[in-house]
């Protein structure tokens, strides 16, 4: 339980205050509330397919039983896209995180990036992922930490005498793509619904896994309200959106921590995403090299993996350096890989693997889910560039 915690409980708690800043106090509840329980029903779905298919291991495993090599090639195009952007949103944190926690230091923008690949070169070496989740409980309880100190540190902080808020934010033309980075930055925060198929797989009875699911958003339904409400309350509407909450604070020993405790979470769930990363990546393009065509120790193995890991570290420190800006980054990540991942094909494959066997009911919501989550993916792309290019027209 407390690995799916620290799955599932990460960087996206850390735009919460934006969303609500953006949205106003009603757009913004009624948002987390309709996020938490779509991520309910899409533990009954996972439910579903586990049940349907038990001996599979990995997510394209549901795409190929249910539509075969277009099923895969869906899982590939989306959620698998999605996985190979995430190392840039971590090492964008991880700096950050460096810069905010050594603030003495005074690190140049593109200095910290550089420094956070260095530190990066040698742990993603490791490939046993079994050798990097066991230390998944130290980044829960550090980014725990780091969400704790922050919510202390807003609510004694002296930002402004009356924090301006809103019950519904105005909206006007210019607005409009904000309000989409900011529906997507709660639909990421309450994303991670790639890796439940590692979940599912390691329980010993799958149809436990909606009550698990059920203990793991209430759990963090709670936390992001308390920590966007805090933000909100505190802040109002001025201070930079583009940037984690942790990064906004005050300079002093607290900060410091905070900021300490989100660096040891974003570099632990970084080497474990890098690994991630490198296995699909070996897998897709040269699959003779990968450590299981020939294993752990072999020589060529070793430097295959060596050149794909420190290829994705030096992508991903080149993301971090030209496109800084956290809340988009995270928007994308929502609506290429969360929406689609959560919703749209696990509500396609349940259809193709047991239609005949569904309730009418739940075979009509699931024909609603897939062109909304598809329709919704497409717009917040849209939108999410369009911030992009308003956000790189005002430097």
């Amino acid at each position: 339980m407390v690995a799916f915690v620290g799955d599932m409980l990460g960087l996206g708690a850390l735009a919460l205050p934006s969303v609500f800043a953006r949205l106003g106090w009603l757009p913004a509840s009624v948002l987390l509330a309709a996020c938490a329980l779509g991520a309910l029903y899409s533990g009954r779905l996972f439910t579903a397919m586990a049940q349907q298919v038990p001996d599979v291991k990995v997510f394209d495993d549901f795409g190929g039983r249910a539509m075969g090599r277009a099923g895969r090639r869906l899982v590939y195009a989306t959620i698998y896209a999605a996985i190979l952007l995430n190392p840039v949103l971590l090492h964008l944190t991880s700096a950050e995180a460096l810069e905010h926690s050594l603030p003495e230091a005074r690190f140049h923008r593109t200095f910290a990036p550089i420094v956070v690949a260095c530190l990066m070169a040698p742990l993603s070496q490791v490939r046993k992922l079994h050798d990097i989740s066991t230390a998944s409980v130290l980044g829960t309880l550090a980014m725990v930490w780091a969400l704790l100190v922050t919510a202390v540190q807003l609510c004694g902080r002296n930002v402004t005498e009356h924090p301006k808020t809103h019950i519904v934010a105005p909206v006007t033309k210019d607005k409009v793509s904000q309000i989409f980075v900011a529906v997507l930055d709660a639909v990421f925060a309450f994303g991670g619904q790639e890796n439940w198929v590692r979940f599912l797989m390691g329980m010993k009875a799958t149809r436990d896994f909606p009550k698990a699911v059920v203990y793991v958003i209430a759990f963090m339904t709670v936390c992001y309200y308390l920590f966007g409400g805090v933000g909100y309350v505190r802040l109002g509407t001025q201070f930079e959106f583009d940037r984690p909450v942790t990064s906004i604070l005050p300079a002093n020993l607290w900060s410091s921590l905070a900021n300490a405790g989100l660096l040891a979470h974003c570099i632990i769930a970084y080497m474990i995403n890098i690994n991630i990363w490198t296995q699909l990546v070996l897998h897709v393009i040269a699959p003779q090299y990968d450590s299981g065509a020939l294993g752990m120790s072999h020589a060529k193995g070793r430097g295959a993996w060596a050149l794909v890991s420190l290829a994705g570290i030096a992508v991903s420190c080149l993301g971090a350096i030209l496109l800084p800006y956290f809340d988009i980054l995270a928007a994308i990540m929502g609506a290429l890989g969360n929406l689609v991942a959560a919703y749209a094909l696990p509500a396609l494959f349940v259809l193709k693997l047991m239609g005949d066997t569904l309730p009418k009911w739940e075979r009509t919501l699931c024909k609603v889910i897939i062109p909304v989550s598809v329709l919704l993916s497409i717009i917040g792309i849209i939108f999410s560039i369009t911030a992009l290019v308003q956000r790189e027209e005002e430097l």
